[in-house]
């Protein structure tokens, strides 16, 4: 599952820009910081153009996400 928080730490370990990561996935860099700000929930089309874009697969995205519950314990 793709949420906000997973958007922002997967550009920032790419050293990608809200701009650059638009670019890739077709959509415009507003879309990108709506959803990571949490204005804008994400997408199913959101969620799998990002996956497209940074090369992630699902199993990964468990993994961040299990992190993420250890960390913010």
């Amino acid at each position: 599952m793709v949420t906000s928080a997973t958007v922002r730490i997967v550009r920032a370990y790419m050293n990608l820009t809200q701009s650059e990561l638009a670019r890739r996935m077709s959509v415009s860099p507003g879309s990108v910081s709506a959803v990571e700000s949490g204005t804008n929930r994400v997408t199913p089309e959101f969620a799998k153009k990002f996956k497209r874009a940074v090369g992630i697969t699902d199993t990964v995205l468990i993994d961040i996400q299990y992190l993420q519950t250890i960390i913010a314990e």
